[in-house]
Protein backbone atom coordinates (compact mmCIF):
# COMPACT_ATOMS: atom_id res chain seq x y z
CA UNK A 1 0.00 0.00 0.00
CA UNK A 2 1.42 3.63 -0.98
CA UNK A 3 0.54 6.82 -1.68
CA UNK A 4 -0.84 7.63 -5.34
CA UNK A 5 1.44 9.40 -7.89
CA UNK A 6 -0.97 9.00 -10.56
CA UNK A 7 -4.81 9.89 -11.49
CA UNK A 8 -5.57 6.18 -11.80
CA UNK A 9 -3.82 5.40 -8.69
CA UNK A 10 -5.80 7.58 -6.98
CA UNK A 11 -9.16 5.29 -7.36
CA UNK A 12 -7.22 2.97 -4.76
CA UNK A 13 -6.34 5.23 -2.25
CA UNK A 14 -9.75 7.01 -2.06
CA UNK A 15 -12.39 4.06 -1.36
CA UNK A 16 -14.64 5.20 1.28
CA UNK A 17 -13.55 2.23 3.92
CA UNK A 18 -11.95 2.16 7.09
CA UNK A 19 -8.52 1.21 7.39
CA UNK A 20 -6.49 -1.45 8.46
CA UNK A 21 -4.51 -3.83 8.72
CA UNK A 22 -1.43 -2.11 6.32
CA UNK A 23 -3.24 0.51 5.45
CA UNK A 24 -4.20 1.46 8.67
CA UNK A 25 0.02 1.75 9.25
CA UNK A 26 0.74 3.89 6.14
CA UNK A 27 -2.44 5.93 5.83
CA UNK A 28 -3.63 6.70 9.76
CA UNK A 29 -3.41 10.47 10.68
CA UNK A 30 -4.09 11.65 14.61
CA UNK A 31 -7.18 13.73 14.28
CA UNK A 32 -8.19 14.41 17.85
CA UNK A 33 -7.24 18.17 17.74
CA UNK A 34 -9.29 19.03 15.14
CA UNK A 35 -12.55 16.99 16.20
CA UNK A 36 -12.44 17.70 19.95
CA UNK A 37 -8.88 18.87 21.80
CA UNK A 38 -10.50 19.49 24.76
CA UNK A 39 -12.34 16.16 25.06
CA UNK A 40 -9.88 13.87 22.55
CA UNK A 41 -12.12 11.30 21.41
CA UNK A 42 -9.43 8.53 20.13
CA UNK A 43 -7.84 9.12 23.89
CA UNK A 44 -10.89 8.95 25.80
CA UNK A 45 -11.73 5.42 23.85
CA UNK A 46 -8.09 4.28 24.83
CA UNK A 47 -8.96 4.99 28.42
CA UNK A 48 -12.31 3.31 28.40
CA UNK A 49 -10.58 0.09 27.20
CA UNK A 50 -8.07 0.42 29.68
CA UNK A 51 -9.60 2.28 33.18
CA UNK A 52 -13.08 1.71 33.22
CA UNK A 53 -14.88 -0.62 35.52
CA UNK A 54 -15.23 -4.32 33.99
CA UNK A 55 -17.16 -5.42 31.76
CA UNK A 56 -17.00 -2.22 29.89
CA UNK A 57 -20.34 -1.51 27.63
CA UNK A 58 -19.93 1.32 25.38
CA UNK A 59 -21.93 3.07 23.04
CA UNK A 60 -19.54 4.77 19.88
CA UNK A 61 -21.40 7.08 18.02
CA UNK A 62 -20.98 9.15 15.04
CA UNK A 63 -21.69 10.13 11.48
CA UNK A 64 -21.55 7.73 8.84
CA UNK A 65 -18.05 8.50 7.45
CA UNK A 66 -16.44 9.94 10.42
CA UNK A 67 -13.86 7.57 10.61
CA UNK A 68 -15.29 5.36 13.58
CA UNK A 69 -14.41 1.76 12.42
CA UNK A 70 -10.80 3.44 11.45
CA UNK A 71 -10.48 4.07 15.30
CA UNK A 72 -11.71 0.90 16.25
CA UNK A 73 -9.62 -0.75 13.97
CA UNK A 74 -6.59 1.35 15.58
CA UNK A 75 -7.26 0.48 19.05
CA UNK A 76 -7.61 -3.09 18.37
CA UNK A 77 -4.30 -3.07 16.50
CA UNK A 78 -2.79 -1.20 19.52
CA UNK A 79 -3.88 -3.25 22.21
CA UNK A 80 -4.08 -6.93 21.05
CA UNK A 81 -1.32 -7.79 23.72
CA UNK A 82 -3.82 -7.30 26.25
CA UNK A 83 -7.01 -8.25 25.23
CA UNK A 84 -8.58 -10.96 22.87
CA UNK A 85 -11.18 -9.58 20.39
CA UNK A 86 -14.04 -10.61 18.86
CA UNK A 87 -15.27 -8.20 16.05
CA UNK A 88 -18.58 -8.49 13.95
CA UNK A 89 -19.03 -6.09 10.97
CA UNK A 90 -22.88 -6.16 10.68
CA UNK A 91 -22.47 -4.91 7.54
CA UNK A 92 -20.13 -7.30 6.02
CA UNK A 93 -22.51 -10.63 7.50
CA UNK A 94 -25.40 -9.55 8.32
CA UNK A 95 -28.66 -7.72 6.36
CA UNK A 96 -28.84 -4.03 7.64
CA UNK A 97 -32.00 -2.95 6.52
CA UNK A 98 -33.68 -5.72 8.49
CA UNK A 99 -31.17 -6.56 11.34
CA UNK A 100 -32.69 -7.82 14.95
CA UNK A 101 -31.67 -8.47 18.11
CA UNK A 102 -31.80 -12.31 16.89
CA UNK A 103 -29.66 -11.74 13.84
CA UNK A 104 -27.15 -10.52 16.04
CA UNK A 105 -27.09 -12.90 18.67
CA UNK A 106 -26.61 -15.86 16.09
CA UNK A 107 -23.85 -14.13 14.70
CA UNK A 108 -22.13 -12.92 18.16
CA UNK A 109 -22.53 -17.09 19.01
CA UNK A 110 -21.19 -18.42 15.81
CA UNK A 111 -18.25 -15.65 15.89
CA UNK A 112 -17.36 -17.29 19.59
CA UNK A 113 -17.64 -20.53 18.97
CA UNK A 114 -15.42 -20.07 15.78
CA UNK A 115 -12.85 -18.05 17.53
CA UNK A 116 -13.07 -20.16 20.55
CA UNK A 117 -12.32 -23.31 18.40
CA UNK A 118 -9.30 -21.89 16.64
CA UNK A 119 -7.49 -20.72 19.58
CA UNK A 120 -8.47 -23.69 21.81
CA UNK A 121 -10.61 -21.82 24.03
CA UNK A 122 -13.33 -23.65 24.50
CA UNK A 123 -13.24 -26.86 26.46
CA UNK A 124 -15.85 -27.28 29.30
CA UNK A 125 -18.69 -29.98 28.07
CA UNK A 126 -21.44 -27.74 30.03
CA UNK A 127 -21.25 -25.18 26.88
CA UNK A 128 -20.67 -27.64 24.12
CA UNK A 129 -23.45 -30.80 24.30
CA UNK A 130 -26.41 -28.64 26.31
CA UNK A 131 -26.06 -25.92 22.94
CA UNK A 132 -25.77 -28.73 20.62
CA UNK A 133 -28.59 -30.22 21.70
CA UNK A 134 -30.63 -27.10 22.09
CA UNK A 135 -29.78 -26.02 18.33
CA UNK A 136 -30.98 -29.21 17.21
CA UNK A 137 -34.42 -28.77 18.38
CA UNK A 138 -34.52 -25.13 17.23
CA UNK A 139 -33.45 -26.65 13.85
CA UNK A 140 -35.93 -29.71 13.75
CA UNK A 141 -38.77 -27.35 14.12
CA UNK A 142 -37.75 -24.19 12.03
CA UNK A 143 -37.29 -26.73 9.33
CA UNK A 144 -34.87 -24.29 7.41
CA UNK A 145 -31.84 -26.71 7.83
CA UNK A 146 -32.17 -30.63 6.73
CA UNK A 147 -31.63 -33.30 9.57
CA UNK A 148 -29.21 -35.13 7.36
CA UNK A 149 -27.12 -31.88 7.22
CA UNK A 150 -27.15 -31.53 10.85
CA UNK A 151 -25.50 -34.51 11.37
CA UNK A 152 -23.33 -34.51 8.91
CA UNK A 153 -21.70 -31.36 10.57
CA UNK A 154 -19.80 -32.82 13.12
CA UNK A 155 -17.75 -34.52 10.28
CA UNK A 156 -16.83 -31.23 7.91
CA UNK A 157 -14.03 -29.25 8.60
CA UNK A 158 -13.35 -29.19 11.90
CA UNK A 159 -13.69 -32.33 14.81
CA UNK A 160 -16.10 -32.89 17.15
CA UNK A 161 -19.27 -31.68 18.67
CA UNK A 162 -18.15 -27.99 18.36
CA UNK A 163 -17.51 -27.90 14.91
CA UNK A 164 -21.67 -29.24 14.39
CA UNK A 165 -22.53 -26.18 16.55
CA UNK A 166 -20.74 -23.54 14.26
CA UNK A 167 -21.74 -25.54 11.51
CA UNK A 168 -25.65 -25.28 12.65
CA UNK A 169 -25.47 -21.26 13.52
CA UNK A 170 -23.92 -20.85 10.36
CA UNK A 171 -26.77 -22.71 8.54
CA UNK A 172 -29.63 -20.64 10.82
CA UNK A 173 -27.91 -17.48 10.15
CA UNK A 174 -27.53 -18.33 6.25
CA UNK A 175 -31.25 -18.62 6.05
CA UNK A 176 -31.72 -14.98 6.80
CA UNK A 177 -30.38 -14.46 2.93
CA UNK A 178 -32.32 -16.64 1.62
CA UNK A 179 -35.69 -15.40 1.67
CA UNK A 180 -37.50 -12.94 4.33
CA UNK A 181 -40.08 -16.01 4.63
CA UNK A 182 -37.40 -17.86 5.97
CA UNK A 183 -35.88 -14.89 8.02
CA UNK A 184 -38.81 -14.61 9.98
CA UNK A 185 -39.61 -18.56 10.19
CA UNK A 186 -36.33 -18.71 12.41
CA UNK A 187 -36.99 -14.92 14.33
CA UNK A 188 -40.49 -16.75 15.23
CA UNK A 189 -38.84 -19.92 16.86
CA UNK A 190 -36.17 -18.25 18.77
CA UNK A 191 -38.19 -14.93 20.19
CA UNK A 192 -39.77 -17.19 22.87
CA UNK A 193 -36.19 -19.17 23.70
CA UNK A 194 -34.26 -15.82 23.50
CA UNK A 195 -33.44 -16.34 27.37
CA UNK A 196 -31.85 -19.30 26.47
CA UNK A 197 -29.94 -18.03 23.56
CA UNK A 198 -28.83 -15.07 25.95
CA UNK A 199 -27.78 -18.13 28.86
CA UNK A 200 -25.29 -20.03 25.83
CA UNK A 201 -24.11 -17.13 24.92
CA UNK A 202 -22.83 -15.92 28.51
CA UNK A 203 -21.64 -19.19 29.14
CA UNK A 204 -19.72 -19.66 25.83
CA UNK A 205 -18.36 -16.15 27.15
CA UNK A 206 -17.59 -17.22 30.46
CA UNK A 207 -15.23 -19.65 29.54
CA UNK A 208 -13.63 -18.23 26.91
CA UNK A 209 -12.43 -15.78 29.89
CA UNK A 210 -11.76 -18.44 32.01
CA UNK A 211 -9.52 -19.85 30.09
CA UNK A 212 -7.72 -17.14 28.54
CA UNK A 213 -6.97 -15.71 32.24
CA UNK A 214 -5.30 -19.11 32.96
CA UNK A 215 -3.36 -18.64 29.49
CA UNK A 216 -1.92 -15.25 30.33
CA UNK A 217 -4.10 -13.78 33.50
CA UNK A 218 -3.41 -9.78 32.27
CA UNK A 219 -5.33 -10.73 28.71
CA UNK A 220 -9.02 -9.90 28.33
CA UNK A 221 -11.71 -10.94 26.36
CA UNK A 222 -13.36 -7.61 24.56
CA UNK A 223 -16.71 -7.80 21.82
CA UNK A 224 -16.80 -5.49 19.08
CA UNK A 225 -20.39 -4.73 17.30
CA UNK A 226 -18.86 -2.53 14.13
CA UNK A 227 -21.42 -0.91 11.15
CA UNK A 228 -24.72 -0.85 13.23
CA UNK A 229 -24.12 3.13 13.24
CA UNK A 230 -25.14 2.52 9.92
CA UNK A 231 -29.05 1.39 10.56
CA UNK A 232 -31.96 3.19 9.20
CA UNK A 233 -33.88 4.68 12.42
CA UNK A 234 -36.51 2.33 12.92
CA UNK A 235 -34.36 -0.99 12.62
CA UNK A 236 -32.10 1.04 15.45
CA UNK A 237 -34.33 2.16 17.61
CA UNK A 238 -36.06 -1.39 17.62
CA UNK A 239 -32.39 -3.35 18.19
CA UNK A 240 -30.97 -1.13 20.92
CA UNK A 241 -34.00 0.75 22.20
CA UNK A 242 -36.39 -1.92 22.52
CA UNK A 243 -33.66 -4.65 23.28
CA UNK A 244 -31.41 -2.68 25.41
CA UNK A 245 -31.34 -5.30 28.20
CA UNK A 246 -30.34 -7.95 26.15
CA UNK A 247 -27.64 -6.21 24.23
CA UNK A 248 -26.21 -4.69 27.80
CA UNK A 249 -26.37 -7.91 29.58
CA UNK A 250 -23.86 -9.90 28.10
CA UNK A 251 -21.41 -10.86 30.44
CA UNK A 252 -18.28 -9.50 28.69
CA UNK A 253 -16.75 -6.08 27.81
CA UNK A 254 -18.32 -4.75 25.00
CA UNK A 255 -18.75 -1.62 22.39
CA UNK A 256 -21.65 -0.79 19.84
CA UNK A 257 -21.27 1.41 17.07
CA UNK A 258 -24.77 3.38 17.22
CA UNK A 259 -26.22 6.07 14.40
CA UNK A 260 -25.48 9.45 15.85
CA UNK A 261 -29.35 10.56 15.69
CA UNK A 262 -29.96 7.71 18.46
CA UNK A 263 -27.74 9.53 21.02
CA UNK A 264 -29.68 13.05 19.83
CA UNK A 265 -32.93 11.57 20.78
CA UNK A 266 -35.43 11.03 24.45
CA UNK A 267 -33.92 7.53 23.87
CA UNK A 268 -30.49 8.57 25.32
CA UNK A 269 -31.63 8.65 28.68
CA UNK A 270 -32.97 5.10 28.26
CA UNK A 271 -29.55 3.78 26.69
CA UNK A 272 -27.61 5.58 29.46
CA UNK A 273 -29.11 3.54 32.32
CA UNK A 274 -27.16 0.87 30.74
CA UNK A 275 -24.41 1.60 28.87
CA UNK A 276 -21.49 4.62 28.65
CA UNK A 277 -21.52 6.37 25.75
CA UNK A 278 -18.90 7.82 23.34
CA UNK A 279 -19.14 10.37 20.55
CA UNK A 280 -16.90 10.89 17.39
CA UNK A 281 -17.26 14.23 16.30
CA UNK A 282 -16.78 15.19 13.18
CA UNK A 283 -13.92 16.73 12.14
CA UNK A 284 -14.48 20.88 12.51
CA UNK A 285 -13.61 23.18 9.57
CA UNK A 286 -15.22 25.94 10.80
CA UNK A 287 -16.46 28.03 14.19
CA UNK A 288 -20.61 28.38 14.35
CA UNK A 289 -20.29 31.82 13.02
CA UNK A 290 -18.19 30.52 9.98
CA UNK A 291 -14.98 30.75 10.45
CA UNK A 292 -12.37 29.08 9.27
CA UNK A 293 -10.96 26.49 11.99
CA UNK A 294 -7.12 25.96 10.69
CA UNK A 295 -6.43 23.17 13.06
CA UNK A 296 -9.50 21.13 11.00
CA UNK A 297 -8.03 22.31 7.51
CA UNK A 298 -4.52 21.94 8.58
CA UNK A 299 -5.83 17.54 9.58
CA UNK A 300 -7.95 17.32 6.19
CA UNK A 301 -4.96 18.47 4.67
CA UNK A 302 -2.70 16.17 5.96
CA UNK A 303 -4.88 13.33 5.32
CA UNK A 304 -5.22 13.69 1.94
CA UNK A 305 -1.35 13.87 1.51
CA UNK A 306 -0.97 11.09 3.38
CA UNK A 307 -2.42 9.30 0.80
CA UNK A 308 -1.33 10.95 -2.29
CA UNK A 309 1.34 13.18 -4.22
CA UNK A 310 -0.76 16.51 -3.62
CA UNK A 311 1.55 19.08 -5.23
CA UNK A 312 1.68 16.61 -8.25
CA UNK A 313 -2.10 15.33 -8.91
CA UNK A 314 -4.14 18.25 -6.81
CA UNK A 315 -4.37 21.90 -7.84
CA UNK A 316 -4.48 23.93 -4.53
CA UNK A 317 -7.54 25.81 -4.87
CA UNK A 318 -8.99 22.45 -6.17
CA UNK A 319 -8.07 20.77 -2.62
CA UNK A 320 -9.28 23.71 -0.52
CA UNK A 321 -13.22 23.74 -2.26
CA UNK A 322 -13.05 20.14 -1.38
CA UNK A 323 -11.98 20.60 1.92
CA UNK A 324 -14.41 23.72 2.07
CA UNK A 325 -17.63 21.90 0.85
CA UNK A 326 -17.47 18.65 2.45
CA UNK A 327 -17.50 20.39 5.66
CA UNK A 328 -14.67 17.26 7.63
CA UNK A 329 -17.10 14.34 6.25
CA UNK A 330 -14.24 12.09 5.45
CA UNK A 331 -16.26 9.93 3.34
CA UNK A 332 -17.44 13.11 1.15
CA UNK A 333 -14.08 14.37 1.32
CA UNK A 334 -12.68 10.63 -0.25
CA UNK A 335 -15.38 10.79 -3.01
CA UNK A 336 -15.01 14.01 -4.21
CA UNK A 337 -11.72 13.37 -4.22
CA UNK A 338 -12.33 9.72 -6.33
CA UNK A 339 -14.74 11.62 -8.84
CA UNK A 340 -13.08 14.79 -9.45
CA UNK A 341 -9.55 12.01 -10.70
CA UNK A 342 -11.99 10.23 -13.00
CA UNK A 343 -13.27 13.40 -14.53
CA UNK A 344 -9.71 14.67 -14.99
CA UNK A 345 -8.53 11.69 -16.53
CA UNK A 346 -10.99 11.47 -19.21
CA UNK A 347 -10.75 14.79 -20.17
CA UNK A 348 -6.99 13.94 -20.87
CA UNK A 349 -5.90 16.16 -17.74
CA UNK A 350 -2.75 14.94 -15.44
CA UNK A 351 -4.26 17.12 -12.60
CA UNK A 352 -7.34 17.56 -10.84
CA UNK A 353 -8.47 21.39 -11.14
CA UNK A 354 -10.83 23.62 -9.58
CA UNK A 355 -13.18 22.74 -12.19
CA UNK A 356 -13.31 18.97 -12.46
CA UNK A 357 -13.49 19.41 -8.47
CA UNK A 358 -16.74 21.59 -8.74
CA UNK A 359 -18.32 19.49 -11.19
CA UNK A 360 -17.79 16.47 -8.56
CA UNK A 361 -19.32 18.32 -5.94
CA UNK A 362 -22.25 19.45 -7.89
CA UNK A 363 -22.49 15.86 -8.37
CA UNK A 364 -22.71 15.26 -4.37
CA UNK A 365 -24.76 17.93 -3.54
CA UNK A 366 -27.75 16.25 -6.10
CA UNK A 367 -27.55 13.03 -3.79
CA UNK A 368 -27.96 15.26 -0.54
CA UNK A 369 -30.41 17.52 -2.14
CA UNK A 370 -32.71 13.95 -2.93
CA UNK A 371 -32.22 12.91 0.38
CA UNK A 372 -34.47 15.42 2.04
CA UNK A 373 -38.07 14.05 2.03
CA UNK A 374 -40.58 13.51 5.24
CA UNK A 375 -42.14 10.69 6.61
CA UNK A 376 -45.15 10.05 8.86
CA UNK A 377 -43.43 12.05 11.86
CA UNK A 378 -41.70 15.10 9.85
CA UNK A 379 -43.12 17.00 6.96
CA UNK A 380 -40.72 17.98 3.95
CA UNK A 381 -41.57 21.66 4.93
CA UNK A 382 -40.64 20.89 8.71
CA UNK A 383 -37.05 19.68 7.83
CA UNK A 384 -36.59 22.49 5.25
CA UNK A 385 -37.46 25.06 8.02
CA UNK A 386 -35.45 23.06 10.48
CA UNK A 387 -32.56 23.88 8.47
CA UNK A 388 -33.30 27.60 7.92
CA UNK A 389 -33.48 27.61 11.63
CA UNK A 390 -30.36 25.78 12.28
CA UNK A 391 -28.71 28.08 9.63
CA UNK A 392 -30.43 31.44 11.66
CA UNK A 393 -28.67 30.25 14.64
CA UNK A 394 -25.26 32.00 15.60
CA UNK A 395 -24.58 29.03 18.02
CA UNK A 396 -25.74 26.26 16.08
CA UNK A 397 -27.71 25.56 18.55
CA UNK A 398 -31.77 24.13 17.96
CA UNK A 399 -34.12 22.29 20.06
CA UNK A 400 -34.13 18.49 19.33
CA UNK A 401 -37.03 17.01 17.90
CA UNK A 402 -37.91 14.41 15.22
CA UNK A 403 -37.15 17.08 12.35
CA UNK A 404 -33.42 17.19 13.58
CA UNK A 405 -33.00 13.66 14.09
CA UNK A 406 -33.85 12.92 10.50
CA UNK A 407 -31.35 15.25 8.84
CA UNK A 408 -28.59 13.92 11.36
CA UNK A 409 -29.28 10.74 9.68
CA UNK A 410 -29.15 12.22 6.27
CA UNK A 411 -25.96 14.26 7.51
CA UNK A 412 -27.71 17.08 5.82
CA UNK A 413 -26.84 18.83 9.23
CA UNK A 414 -23.34 17.74 11.18
CA UNK A 415 -22.87 17.94 14.70
CA UNK A 416 -19.62 19.32 15.77
CA UNK A 417 -17.34 18.93 18.96
CA UNK A 418 -19.53 15.82 19.94
CA UNK A 419 -23.27 17.41 21.43
CA UNK A 420 -21.65 20.73 20.78
CA UNK A 421 -23.87 22.13 18.24
CA UNK A 422 -24.99 21.93 14.51
CA UNK A 423 -24.31 23.38 10.55
CA UNK A 424 -25.91 22.44 7.98
CA UNK A 425 -23.64 20.61 5.52
CA UNK A 426 -21.75 23.26 3.08
CA UNK A 427 -23.51 21.46 0.50
CA UNK A 428 -26.57 21.42 1.59
CA UNK A 429 -26.56 25.50 2.48
CA UNK A 430 -25.06 25.98 -0.61
CA UNK A 431 -28.31 24.15 -2.42
CA UNK A 432 -30.87 26.14 0.01
CA UNK A 433 -28.74 29.41 -0.93
CA UNK A 434 -29.29 28.73 -4.87
CA UNK A 435 -32.81 27.97 -4.28
CA UNK A 436 -33.29 31.06 -2.07
CA UNK A 437 -34.46 29.86 1.20
CA UNK A 438 -32.60 30.89 3.56
CA UNK A 439 -32.87 34.77 2.48
CA UNK A 440 -31.43 36.91 4.86
CA UNK A 441 -28.96 33.88 6.45
CA UNK A 442 -25.91 35.29 6.08
CA UNK A 443 -23.48 32.56 3.62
Amino acid sequence: MKRAETLAEMRLVTEPIPLEGEALHVFYVPADSARDPLFPPSSVLHDYLYQAAEPLRLLFASHPGAGKSTELNRLMANSEQDFWFVRISARQELDLASLSHIDLMLALMERLYQAGHDDDLIRDERVIEPVRSWLNEVVHETKVVRDEEISAEAGVGLNGPIAQIIGVFAKLRGAFSLSRESAETVRQQLQPRIADLRQYCNQVLNEIALQLGKRSPLRRLFVVIDDTDKLDIPVARELFVSHTGLLADLQTSIIYTVPLFLVHSPDRQRLESYFEILTLPMIKTHSPQGIRFDAGWDVLHRIVAQRMNVAKLIDPSALDLAIEKTGGVLRDLFWALREASIMARYSGGDLITSDAMRYSLDRLATRYSQSIYGNDETSTEELYGKMREIARSPLGKVPLDHALQLLLYTQAVIEYNGRGWYDLHPLMRETLDEMRYLGDVAP
